[in-house]
């Protein structure tokens, strides 16, 4: 048995045989790894292979717990993407997002022994390029190298179809010809570049209608393509909403500040009127009427005490919120928090700044709400959102 075993894996199974039992284990683990490792070899390139499986060979280990308590063994400085390769492969290719005791994170987070690691999936996930950079071991790059060029092919098969398609009904035939002067033309490498660009919707049917115009020398195809109609533009009538706004609040500045004032008696503006602030020495700011008759010399003489002031409707006032917002980074999710925000709730967006980094979304809005209540229902229905992990308002961003 034991000669039968040495014929089929070498001399390392007779050093196994005269190792203890834990170094069997580890040693038995080791060769099957090392098997997997060259059956998943789709790589010609003999060098890569070494240098990815030297990485694993003499690391040292670290232990990590399932959220069942399970113990799983991965080499150190391993991430909680290959701890989901490390399980199954098609648990990897689903990861949609990774928790590491308790608490979302990076998928290129690096575990630590003790680790308890909880792994999100979803049908519709589907491995990137970037998921590369953020595995560490050579199952997991082999794994992952393996689907991208799968889906590379398939992609470049289903963009020639299209581009057939779409070629046909500019009368243009995709021949060899043809093929050339559009990978010259869009600058790609390969012409399987090409189509996988296409496959992946990168190539407006605008460019394609440019180079069928080059390629034909049109001058039809070229009116088409310059001359555009103007759409008629309505007059803007003024809406009873504005009509009948009652303007009882008075505030200053480019930031419209509410500041304490005193209406000037030489003018006697009452709400509505345009007016402006002048910041006296003794009496704080005081507001007069645009056309009073102190305003030409007021402002020629103290035009650095002149503030800007206007009436509003109170009832019609609304108040900036900044709200941070974590999640999972998946496709649409910036277009899913713009509807809610804004479709559906009707809420002004002031100021939006979003980030990325291995499959955590980062963002900080900031919106224009009426009152507390909006805000709350507004950060309800933004937590309802397929994807998204925490939503918390900031108070001194």
């Amino acid at each position: 048995k034991r000669m039968d075993e040495i014929a089929e894996k070498g001399y390392a199974a007779h050093h196994k045989y005269k190792g203890v039992g834990t170094e069997e284990h580890g040693l038995e683990i080791w060769l099957n790894q090392l098997k997997e490792a060259i059956e998943n070899q789709s790589s010609n390139n003999a060098v890569d292979f070494v240098e990815e499986f030297k990485l694993n060979l003499y690391s040292k280990e670290i232990y990590v717990f399932t959220p069942k308590g399970e113990i799983k063994s991965l080499p150190k400085g391993a991430t909680s993407l290959d701890f989901a390769f490390s399980i199954h492969s098609e648990i990897g290719f689903k990861t949609r997002g990774t928790r590491v005791n308790g608490k979302l994170v990076p998928l290129n987070t690096v575990l630590n022994s003790g680790d308890q690691v909880e792994i999100i999936t979803s049908e519709n996930q589907k491995p990137s390029s970037q998921w590369l950079d953020y595995v560490t071991t050579s199952r997991a790059k082999t794994k992952i190298k393996n689907v991208l060029n799968e889906n590379t092919k398939k992609i470049a098969e289903e963009g020639k179809e299209i581009l057939t398609r779409k070629l046909r009904h500019l009368k243009v035939t995709l021949n060899e010809n043809t093929i050339n002067e559009l990978v010259v033309y869009f600058k790609h490498q390969t012409s399987q570049d090409l189509f996988y660009k296409v496959g992946l919707g990168a190539i407006e049917n605008q460019k394609l209608k440019e180079f069928a115009a080059q390629k034909s020398n049109s001058l039809v195809n070229f009116f088409k393509k310059t001359i555009t109609r103007t759409p008629s533009v309505k007059a803007e009538q003024p809406s009873s909403k504005e009509l009948n706004k009652k303007y009882d609040l008075l505030v200053f500045g480019v930031q419209q500040d509410k500041l304490d004032y005193k209406l000037s008696a030489c003018c006697g503006p009452i709400p509505g009127d345009d007016v402006f602030g002048f910041v006296t020495i003794n009496e704080g700011i005081k507001v007069h009427r645009l056309d009073c008759p102190n305003a030409i010399s007021l402002q020629s003489n103290y035009a650095y005490r002149i503030i800007k002031a206007k009436w509003i409707d109170s009832t019609q006032e609304e108040f900036k919120a900044i709200l941070q917002i974590v999640g999972m980074d998946t496709m649409g999710l910036t277009n899913k928090l713009t509807k809610v925000i804004s479709n559906q709730m009707h809420v002004n967006i002031q100021n939006i700044s979003l980030s990325s980094e291995a499959g955590i979304f980062n963002g900080k809005i900031t919106v224009v709400v009426a009152n507390n209540s909006n805000l709350k229902k507004l950060i309800e229905n933004i937590k309802k959102v397929d994807g998204i992990d925490k939503v918390t308002r900031i108070y001194n961003a």
